[in-house]
């Protein structure tokens, strides 16, 4: 009998990752596939512009099946708010970045450098029209652009934390305030840059705005905002 038990557990473990490689195959086409559609779309979106897209053809230019698309995103929409998540991810990867800024106020300068030039540079003009516009007139989209639980707020607010504890920035409004503030006021830079059709450089504009309005609306009475080129 125990030949017998053994050789039964083994057929029974060797069925079981077999199931196991199965699935993890199945898992990776997938992840392969949702891959292959969401930078398709982007592609077409940046082409064409995101009104003048339909998901049949999302699926030809991706080579997939016309139905695949609702496997992995529910509207067109849903395609943005990828993009806004994949923004949120550089921004996760830069935080390393400020580390060797002493200050808050020079970490609040280079991480708008840094903000500012990857949409101008990598997320660009028509993109980020076409990521406000989806979020402002689409009742369906996922309203991530403002939300609180966003990477960026955490990120902004630690900086914030930093500077009132060193005596930078006030303490008379509440962190989180202050950063529900600070991206409300590069939102409208981003928005400004837009409607003028990059009228303007966006990290020169913006890096002047932080200057003018946002350090010394985040400083301390009796503390001067740096030089934004400093």
């Amino acid at each position: 009998m125990r030949p017998a038990n053994s050789m039964l557990k083994y057929l029974l473990r060797k069925t079981l990752a077999s199931r196991v490689t199965s699935m993890t195959k199945r898992q990776k086409q997938a992840q392969e596939t949702r891959r292959i559609l969401f930078e398709n779309a982007v592609t077409l979106f940046r082409e064409k512009g995101f009104d003048s897209v339909t998901v049949e053809e999302i699926t030809t230019r991706a080579g997939t099946a016309k139905g695949s698309f609702y496997t992995y995103f529910r509207t067109k929409s849903d395609i943005i708010i990828e993009e806004f998540k994949a923004i949120d991810g550089f921004y996760e990867k830069y935080q390393h970045n400020l580390k060797r800024y002493g200050s808050a106020r020079e970490r609040i300068i280079a991480f708008v450098r840094a903000q500012t030039k990857h949409v101008r540079d990598s997320v660009g003009l028509a993109m980020l029209k076409i990521l406000y516009s989806t979020n402002i007139i689409d009742p369906l989209a996922e309203k991530f652009l403002i939300n609180p639980q966003r990477y960026l707020h955490a990120l902004i607010k630690e900086i914030i934390i930093l500077g009132q504890s060193t005596g930078e920035f006030r303490t008379d409004v509440d962190a989180d305030e202050l950063t529900l503030f600070f991206n409300r006021s590069m939102r409208s830079v981003f928005l400004d840059w837009a409607i003028s059709d990059n009228d303007w450089d966006l990290v020169a504009g913006g890096l002047r705005y932080c200057e003018i309005v946002i350090l010394p609306a985040l400083s301390s009475p009796g503390t001067g905002p740096r030089a934004a080129g400093s």
